[in-house]
């Protein structure tokens, strides 16, 4: 999950700040926006939306590039940066109504169904009874 050499830790640790960094808060931003400020009856920020959402295509384009020349975001294995894009990727692609962001990108789209495809994710979805 983290690696076997120093140049795959490398790429390990490069990857999970990009998700930390890049991915993950114009996401939230989404999802807090999208999914829970409805539940709460917040109001939505339209502006906040508008920018994640182009923040996340520019993400995605640098991960479709990435994923052209490899399988996973640290190379040729799965592993932790990988990993870590699945419980708030689950909510980007199954439910803020903009899967078309990962679907519109074939490799994305390729990893997105490898790495969520998971038994052990399957598992977490049933176990947790994560919405679909």
């Amino acid at each position: 999950m983290l690696g076997k050499t120093i140049e795959e830790k490398g790429l390990v640790e490069q990857w999970l700040e990009v998700e930390a960094h890049n991915f993950h808060p114009p996401l939230y931003n989404l999802v807090i926006n999208v999914l829970f400020a409805p539940l709460t009856g917040a109001p939505s920020d339209q502006k906040v939306i508008e920018e994640s959402d182009k923040k996340l295509e520019k993400v995605l384009d640098v991960y479709e590039e990435r994923l052209s020349n490899s399988k996973y975001l640290a190379g040729d294995f799965f592993s932790l940066a990988d990993l870590s894009h699945l419980p708030f990727g689950h909510y980007l692609v199954n439910q803020t109504g903009r899967g078309n962001l990962v679907r519109e990108r074939k490799h994305v789209s390729a990893w997105w169904d490898d790495i969520s495809n998971r038994p052990s994710w399957k598992k977490v979805l049933q176990l947790y009874k994560y919405p679909v």
